[in-house]
């Protein structure tokens, strides 16, 4: 569901010891000096000493990070094909709120997944372009016939487009350059129009009281952590105004829901899973907000 947009300036690599891993100075501010915040499935996590950004160093490479995409080890197709029902619940929310600063027009779906945000912006009018790496994903969105292109951003295949509004739903978080796919993105935004962006916060209480065993902590495709200071300075530093930062929620469905509880222990899980029959969790839909998620709208 996700990108793994081009090298950058902001970020310079030099290779670790193992072929599939680099190391890196801040993907935010370029600064090399860090001190470790946690270590998680053998990766180290890191916080800069000079902006606060926490980010995985070394992480897995460009190349590996592809493998891992098309072969679905991370981000597979099929889960998102799963929560397509509840993903659209939450996505109508999410394009109500673009509403309130965009009338519906062109819209970029970068890191599109099997299609289900495009298709709801779709339903209300938008005209939509889907962009996604993986191949599964984007066999998906052309059965649903959406427009797609299977590729990275920044993408030659979009550039001198222009868009009203540019989605990137859980996307910015797998970048290895987020400073570069955001001045790519506002190079393709036309006048007056915006960027949506959904994240992890590990700012969030849930992140800090979970710490290692928070969900979104996911060191070999969750690169970068941002909190709402590091993305208001991501924003300024791309020549972006904030317009809007609010916690977010979504719907899961409660079979869904369960499996993602194992993280914070078996127990819970287990009684939940035993307390309710599968074919009933896997109908139920709940909305859930631990506020460990932000929606963020951004204006050129």
């Amino acid at each position: 569901m996700r990108g793994i947009g081009g090298p950058g300036a902001a970020a310079k690599r030099s290779m670790s010891t193992e072929p599939s891993l680099e190391r890196i100075t801040c993907p935010l501010c370029g600064e090399g000096e860090h001190r470790p915040w946690l270590e998680k499935d053998g990766f180290a996590i890191v916080r800069c000493g000079a902006c606060g950004l926490t980010y995985v160093n070394p992480r897995l490479t460009a190349e590996a990070l592809r493998t891992l995409y098309h072969g679905q080890a991370i981000s597979p197709t099929d889960y998102y094909v799963r929560t397509a029902e509840q993903d659209g619940r939450s996505f109508a929310a999410r394009v109500k709120l673009i509403e309130r600063y965009r009338d519906p027009g062109t819209l970029l779906d970068i890191g599109c997944g099997p299609g289900t945000f495009s298709a709801v912006a779709r339903e209300r009018g938008w005209q939509t372009v889907g962009l996604d790496l993986n191949p599964q994903s984007v066999a998906h969105c052309e059965s649903l016939g959406l427009d797609v292109v299977c590729d990275g951003f920044p993408s030659a295949r979009v550039s001198g487009r222009q868009f009203d509004v540019i989605v990137m739903n859980d996307f910015l978080e797998h970048v290895p350059d987020p400073v570069a796919v955001l001045r790519a993105a506002k190079a393709l935004l036309a006048s007056g129009g915006v960027i949506f962006i959904s994240t992890p916060d590990i700012g969030s209480i849930m992140a800090r009281v979970t710490g290692q065993r928070w969900l979104h902590l996911k060191p070999n495709e969750h690169l970068v952590y941002f909190d709402r200071r590091t993305i208001a300075r991501l924003l300024a530093n791309t020549g972006l105004r904030l317009e809007y930062v609010r916690s977010m929620g979504r719907f899961r469905n409660l079979g869904v829901a369960l499996e993602k509880v194992r993280a914070y222990g078996e127990l819970p899980s287990a009684i939940g899973r035993a307390l309710v029959p599968t074919w009933l969790a896997e109908r139920v839909n709940v909305p859930i907000n631990p506020g460990d998620e932000m929606a963020v709208v951004a204006r050129a």
